[in-house]
């Protein structure tokens, strides 16, 4: 949006010759109260002014810190989970993280300051205080030395156990880096800002002057400049509410010159930011003001005129400027995410069925930001934004809100498919800087509705939609629809509920039964799960995936994994039976193989013997890169477990992976099954079936529905079957009834 001006014509403004002389002795007194006003008035404004911009800078100080706590926090909650065992995996886990929160090197350390940075560097005696080893929340320090590089730096910490040792994370961040969110220099390097602690001491100076550490900012004031004792005052008024943890703005006057100050408490440490903006910045036309309207009070009818189009038109500049920190993005020149939030809410008042909302995502911006570096990609970004702003209908807000994502609010009478085209054209080939760069982009679009009027909530949708295509290259935009709607309705309810429903046992065990294929006796049985909520019976296709994204399924399986034990115990005690009952384990366990000693104590807590506990895991486990499944695999077995490959042929399993595997059973899908000519033997069932039996395995065949189907396995030689054609799952007690039967084959 372009900002307009309207200027006076100075030529309507005149004044007749006799009036001249009282006139001007009128206006030379009306100069010294109106000058007094508009003093008052505008120091008030610029105090205003300078108290918002205080307090955006904290916003953004405060923001960055509280998202490097976080991640602070997430790497101790991960670790005092127990999923890793030592250094070395949890610094592999989150080294590739750091530079995302401006951390440089991550370091554990123990209580004597002894041990090991992510970079491989060795800490000896690292003087530690109590304020570092606290297990409740993270400690940032003050500023310190870097024992590693000449930097000062700051340092996130939380205590936390290794295995059994007390041990504290360290996450060091250049101090340097802080000025990257402060608003470094104002007003054309005339002002700047300070981060201070309680006592005073800076910690970081955007002018540069203070090259020192452990400066004191009130004395380097006093004992630089020359201040007078009326004005030293003001300095104790503000060193006294710092201290009591007040904010203020004042206005003080150093060396003859001016300074605004405005002084604002982070929340974070005790630490202030002081904003200090000399008058010459901000206030220049004022003096300016004086010195016409006292020397040329015989002009005056030309400088009244001239100071009302002057002082309105400063004004204007102060608060661009000022405006500008608040609201503009530097690269792009665009609005910030404040900026867009704020203007989208006015043009929401006004319903049209043809307004949009998009939301733009540069994929895999870090590895242009790799290949190019940080300045060149930052005028990737600006030629971005100015493709973005002219190519699209001239009704629009178009904004950067942070990194790569940008955000457009539009109204438009086209189609919006083709709006689409034309901007995914526009802004998927540009060049910078005489080279050519290929943009891979995802749009999220949100068409507005009537009722809608939380900006938040359209640009969440908009993000969502987004989302649903990110990194893909077959199409470029995603229009939010009722079922992603209710898709993720349905998640949030799913994940509020979860806690709530495993607490209240609405997870119910079912069993599938499992045949000898020679006599059709029951040798075994499948553990599924149910979820009972509301009496309304959930399937496991509707959680089990979004328990997997969530990690809410390492809860559940080890509660199965601890119901089918304690079913197990009791078939043993009441019926004197051994079966063998195979359990689903998802691959999220295998990130940290400590699970095994879970399973373990369950099994010694019920008195299992793990030989009738068969682990399924999935084919897409053997694939990941990310884990040594063959190692985890041994270890399992070394424990006594019979390990089962679920789904076998359905991926794309390696034969040499399942060579090397000691895999006890193989289980083939029923999508074979469903696919067998059963009157041929040329059926990829057939293959694989000798496949397993060259390997040695045991094989099950599961989804037989048919009396045909099961003949068919029959005759393939196969040793267990499964399927709606002997038993659909059951629950515990109708599978005691095959116990009470007496045609169940001990194992």
């Amino acid at each position: 949006m372009k900002e307009k001006y309207k200027y006076i014509n100075y030529k309507n403004y005149r004044l007749s010759i006799k009036w001249i002389l009282p006139i001007i002795c009128i206006i030379i007194i009306l100069s010294f109260l109106g000058f007094g006003y508009i003093k008052s008035l505008t120091y008030k404004n610029i105090h205003k002014n300078i108290s918002e911009l205080g307090q955006q800078t904290v916003t953004q100080l405060n923001s960055s810190i509280e998202e490097q706590k976080k991640f602070v926090e997430t790497i101790v909650d991960s670790i005092n989970k127990g999923y890793f065992s030592n250094e070395s995996e949890i610094f592999d886990n989150f080294s590739a993280n750091l530079e995302n929160y401006h951390f440089t090197r991550l370091a554990i350390l123990d209580k004597s300051g002894n041990g090991i940075t992510s970079d491989g560097h060795i800490v000896t005696n690292y003087p530690i205080t109590n304020e570092f080893f606290d297990f409740d929340k993270v400690y940032l320090s003050e500023n310190r030395k870097s024992t590693i590089s000449n930097n000062q730096i700051n340092i996130y910490s939380k205590a936390f156990y290794l295995n059994g040792q007390e041990r504290v994370l360290f996450a060091t961040v250049y101090t340097e880096d802080y000025k990257d969110i402060l608003l470094r220099k104002l007003y054309n390097g005339l002002g700047g800002t300070f981060l201070i602690n309680d006592n005073g001491i800076v910690l970081i100076d955007s002018f540069d002057i203070i090259k020192d550490n452990n400066v004191n900012l009130y004395d380097f004031i006093l004992n630089k400049y020359n201040v007078q004792d009326n004005q030293k005052i003001k300095i104790d008024e503000m060193k006294k509410n710092i201290k009591n943890k007040t904010r203020g703005t004042f206005d003080i006057k150093i060396d003859k010159e001016k300074y605004f100050i405005n002084y604002e408490n982070i929340g974070i440490n005790d630490w202030y930011v002081i904003n200090v903006v000399p008058e010459s910045a901000i206030a220049k036309e004022l003096n300016l003001f004086i010195a016409i309207s006292l020397g040329v009070c015989v002009f005056i009818n030309f400088i009244i005129i001239s100071i009302c189009v002057y002082v309105d038109i400063s004004n204007q500049i102060k608060n661009r400027k000022l405006y500008k920190s608040a609201y503009i993005d530097p690269i792009t020149l665009l609005g910030n995410e404040n900026y867009f939030k704020e203007y989208s809410k006015l043009f929401l008042k006004s319903y049209n069925e043809n307004k949009f909302l998009l939301a733009i995502d540069v994929n895999k911006f870090k590895v242009i930001n790799n290949l190019y570096g940080y300045d060149f990609c930052n005028k990737i970004l600006n030629v971005l934004g100015e493709k973005l702003k002219t190519g699209i209908p001239s009704n629009n807000i178009t904004c950067r809100l942070y990194s790569d994502v940008f955000a457009i609010i539009l109204e438009t009478t086209e189609d919006i498919e083709q709006v689409l085209k034309k901007i995914y054209k526009d802004i998927s080939i540009i060049e910078v800087d005489n080279i050519v760069i290929h943009l891979n982009v995802s749009i999220g679009v949100y068409k507005i509705k009537k009722y809608d009027t939380d900006i938040n909530k359209i640009l969440d949708k908009a993000y969502m939609a987004c989302k649903q295509i990110k990194g893909t290259y077959s199409n470029y935009y995603y229009m939010f629809d009722e079922a992603l709607e209710n898709s993720l309705l349905k998640e949030e309810d799913i994940e509020v509920s979860m806690e709530d429903a495993l607490e209240k046992k609405e997870f119910k065990i079912i069993y599938q039964p499992k045949f000898d294929t020679k006599n059709e006796k029951i040798v075994g049985a499948e553990s599924l799960v149910r979820w009972y909520k509301n009496d309304t019976i959930i399937m496991p296709d509707s959680f089990i995936p979004l328990f997997e994204k969530n990690k809410f399924i390492l809860k559940l399986d080890l509660y199965i994994f601890e119901q089918v034990c304690k079913d197990l115990a009791y078939w043993k005690e009441k019926f004197d039976v051994n079966i063998r009952v195979s359990v689903n384990v998802s691959k999220e366990h295998f990130v940290n193989e400590n699970f095994i000693q879970e399973y373990i104590d369950i099994t010694d807590k019920y008195n299992i013997d793990r030989s009738n506990l068969e682990l399924e895991i999935t084919e897409s486990a053997t694939l990941d890169k990310n884990i040594d499944v063959l190692k985890i695999v041994n270890k399992i077995k070394s424990y006594g477990f019979r390990i089962s490959l679920d789904d076998f042929g359905t991926g794309y399993s390696s034969l040499a992976m399942l060579q090397e595997l000691p895999i006890d059973v193989i289980k083939i899908d029923k999508v074979f099954v469903d696919k067998a000519n059963l009157n041929s033997d040329k059926n990829m069932i057939n293959y694989i079936v000798l496949i397993a039996k060259q390997l040695g395995t045991e094989i099950v065949v599961e989804g037989v529905e048919t009396k045909e189907q099961a003949e068919f396995i029959k005759s393939l030689e196969c040793d267990i079957i499964q399927g709606f054609y002997y038993s659909t799952p059951i629950e515990k007690e109708k599978m005691e009834k095959y116990f009470i039967k007496d045609d169940t084959i001990l194992l």
